[in-house]
């Protein structure tokens, strides 16, 4: 079958596998990020509505998920915002009646999160990713652009709605914008706001491909830090760009080798490259960038590209 809004597997940094459903057709959402890789967006809306045929979207997951491929998740996300489609409770119900083995996974910028209706809709899904990537009226306007009739109390009122009633894990995903969301007074700001949500850890992103202008600029390492440091102490942290860090109740257990304990202790003492542990542990490179995989992976090691080469830094 030829598939217009079922795609992947892909392999996502934060999700492990997943298989991607699409709602709206591209480029259809509430918001105008300026960082958004999918570009533009050409249909600028809050209603919701039948943009696609959900009756499609089942039968292309139908055909994809019969084999029973081996999924991480299923998540709705794509070319736009999932939730404009008023049919998304149908294939949410259609995957839990059909499928309950694949957890599902909603990619949403929250803008309709104060639709009581679509609460309901949603209320089996089991990861929400909303964003919250402004602490104003005046960062929401520059970063996401939004649809008349959007505003940032307006977001801010429908998250903690659904955060307090929802069932599902909910990983909030804060983009940073040097330069505009990245001050002293707004990182206390999102340390107020995330303190009001009941949620389970935040994601900090940032630039990683090229965006819908030309003067954003990925966050450094030591300025998301700041991040860090300011909203550890109210929930568990996660960065999933170029710089990656998890907080330590978020790291997963890595089976210790002895190889992998050599990595650890020479990371530890200072930074290093996968040239410089070839030498130091006489370990083969392919099982070396394996053990690094497995480290940035759990949260232990970072990886910060330098100009001479990737350096290994423990967390």
């Amino acid at each position: 079958m030829n598939k217009r809004f079922v795609f992947g597997p892909v392999a996502s940094r934060r999700l492990g596998v997943s298989l991607g459903v699409d709602l709206v057709m591209p480029k259809t959402c509430s918001l105008n990020c300026v960082y958004c890789e999918a570009g533009e967006t050409t249909r600028l809306t809050l209603e919701r509505g039948n943009y696609v045929d959900c009756d499609r979207v089942i039968a292309e997951l139908e055909d994809t998920l019969s084999s029973h491929p081996k999924l991480d998740f299923i998540t709705f996300s794509g070319a736009g915002e999932p939730t404009l489609n008023a049919g998304i409770g149908q294939v949410a119900r259609y995957l839990k009646e059909h499928y309950p083995e694949y957890p599902i996974c909603l990619l949403t910028n929250a803008c309709a999160f104060d639709d009581d209706g679509l609460l309901e809709e949603i209320a089996d899904i089991d990861l929400v990713v909303p964003s919250l990537d402004a602490s104003s009226e005046e960062e929401f306007q520059t970063i996401n652009r939004p649809a008349p009739g959007m505003t940032f109390a307006r977001l801010l009122a429908g998250l903690r709605k659904f955060c307090a009633a929802t069932r599902a894990k909910v990983y909030l995903e804060l983009f940073i914008v040097p330069g505009v969301n990245d001050s002293e007074g707004s990182i206390a700001r999102f340390a107020e706001l995330v303190k009001t949500l009941k949620i389970d850890k935040v994601q900090l992103n940032t630039l990683d491909r090229p965006g819908c202008v030309d003067w954003i600029k990925p966050s450094t390492a030591e300025n998301t830090r700041r991040f860090i440091a300011a909203l550890e102490p109210i929930c568990p942290v996660e960065a999933v760009g170029r710089f990656r860090y998890k907080s330590a109740d978020l790291r997963a257990p890595v089976a210790r080798t002895a190889a992998i304990c050599q990595i650890l202790e020479l990371a530890r003492r200072r930074p290093v490259t996968l040239p410089d542990l070839v030498l130091a542990t006489g370990v083969d490179e392919k099982t070396l960038t394996k053990h690094l995989d497995d480290l940035v992976h759990a949260g232990h090691l970072s990886a910060e590209k330098e100009a001479r080469g990737i350096f290994y830094r423990t967390n």
